[in-house]
């Protein structure tokens, strides 16, 4: 990916954050409130530390946005392979409650309404190594990161300038909902949205981001627990209130694990009493396995060539964890004593955990701790990735009374919204697990026309 473009206005937006006054203690702490009272935050906590936005080239964005939605594409050939192909959500360790889930027909519209592929910029380009495609959050990070850090005096006249633009997944959320409650049948105009998830999420506050954006875009919006919900007469509602639209935040496995399939939104989901925005469906692709099943060989004919060729260049060598062989770089290994023997190579996840949750980096976890966890990944149902050696970022921010850079790891997450792309979350942190629950923070994604730029420059020149 090219930073050529990108380095000459980062030199220019550290240059006018370093002048005289443009950053104190007083400032620092009141853009830290600000995200505090609109809710960037995660758990209450401020989530933008880091005082430039993530920068990248009109030309690169168009790149990843091509191979992110074919690489949508090709897991949504997984999923949907998946409700007629036992072995395959074997494959895939789906369990009977999902199996059971994914077989109602949830009507019309799209597969998967919004996903989040978690992809890492590398020396060489760029790897998609996850995807969230059951209840992705930062949806909002970008509209409230142009309301606190582009508002500080040193990125203000960025704002609506010429040559760089802003995405907004958010306007994309709201466009994908309302597509795919018109193509499910729905009727309403402004249709009644219920964003639901437990009372005691931690991205709660931005479910109340969403619901202003809902409301002002001329929706009654709800934000309503699952224990809120009642169906009775073939209508779903809360409160009295009739709820034409779920966009569901729960999480399937927590909402099946905690009040099982008998649940109101699973029954108004199946008797299409409310579209449910995403579907039951889209489970398979949660699993991490779907990326082992991307990159096995024997699986290349679900695929189209566009895709094949995405998924070489995106998708970093990934398997089940189980005795046996396999090939890689070319040579045909017993897979479990390589994992043990190439322990810097590689990463373990479990197949369907969030959060960076019982990831382990080869390559920072000692050996003993290593070995038991492979002799353990079999039964776990555990995946195996080769690394994906990322990029490092050199990022301001305040600490100790003045304007400090950060060695940060980061991760650009791009989102799909019903198979098309629309900006990214940008995660940012010392550690190179950088999941938000995991203790991670945000920045802003600005998308800059390098030849506009360069036509600027050269007038000033």
């Amino acid at each position: 990916m090219s930073l050529t473009a990108t380095s000459s206005l980062a030199a220019q937006i550290d240059a006018r954050l370093s002048a005289p006054g443009a950053m104190d203690a007083a400032r620092f702490a009141s853009f830290l409130e600000g995200q505090r009272s609109l809710g960037l935050t995660h758990g209450g906590r401020a989530l933008c530390r880091h005082l430039r936005p993530y920068l990248i080239a009109e030309h690169d964005y168009a790149a990843v946005a091509r191979a992110a939605e074919r690489i949508a594409a090709a897991l949504e050939r997984v999923a949907r392979r998946a409700l007629v192909d036992a072995a395959l959500a074997e494959e895939l360790g789906l369990s009977a409650d999902e199996r059971a889930l994914a077989a109602l027909d949830p009507g019309e519209g799209p597969f998967l309404t919004v996903g989040r592929l978690d992809m890492l910029v590398t020396e060489g380009g760029f790897s998609f190594i996850e995807y969230n495609a059951d209840s992705p959050a930062g949806i909002t990070d970008q509209l409230l990161i142009e309301e606190t850090l582009m508002a500080l005096p040193h990125l203000a006249p960025l704002r609506g300038g010429r040559g760089v633009r802003a995405p907004a997944p958010h306007r994309a959320l709201l466009r994908a909902l309302r597509e795919g409650y018109a193509a499910w049948g729905g009727r309403e105009a402004r249709p009644t949205i219920a964003i639901v998830d437990w009372k005691t999420a931690a991205t709660s506050a931005e479910f109340k981001v969403l619901s202003d954006l809902f409301s002002a875009e001329g929706h009654r919006a709800l934000i309503l627990d699952p224990d809120e919900l009642e169906l009775d007469g073939g209508r779903l509602s809360a409160g009295g209130a009739r709820i034409d639209l779920v966009y569901r935040r729960v999480i399937t496995q927590e909402l099946v694990g905690r009040r099982g399939l008998d649940h109101p939104l699973v029954r108004a989901y199946r008797d299409r009493a409310a579209y449910v925005a995403n579907s039951f469906r889209t489970k398979p692709l949660n699993k991490k396995a779907a990326f082992a099943v991307l990159s096995a060989p024997e699986f290349a004919d679900l695929f189209s060539p566009e895709q094949r060729a995405a998924i070489a260049e995106h998708i970093p060598w990934t398997r089940r964890v189980r005795a046996g062989r396999t090939s890689w770089r070319g040579r045909d290994v017993d897979l479990l004593e390589l994992i043990a023997a190439e322990q810097e190579s590689f990463v373990l996840k479990p197949n369907d955990d969030y959060g960076g949750k019982g990831v382990l980096l080869g390559w920072q976890t000692p050996p003993d701790a290593w070995r038991a966890a492979v002799r353990d990944a079999e039964a776990q149902r555990a995946i195996v990735q080769e690394r994906s050696r990322a990029r490092t970022a050199r990022m301001p921010t305040f600490r100790d009374g003045g304007v400090a850079e950060e060695e940060v790891y980061f991760d650009l997450c791009p989102f799909v919204f019903a198979g098309r792309m629309e900006g990214a979350m940008v995660r940012l942190s010392a550690s190179a697990v950088s999941n938000v629950s995991a203790g991670g923070g945000v920045t802003g994604l600005l998308i800059v026309d390098d030849a506009r730029l360069k036509r600027e420059d050269n007038r000033h020149v």
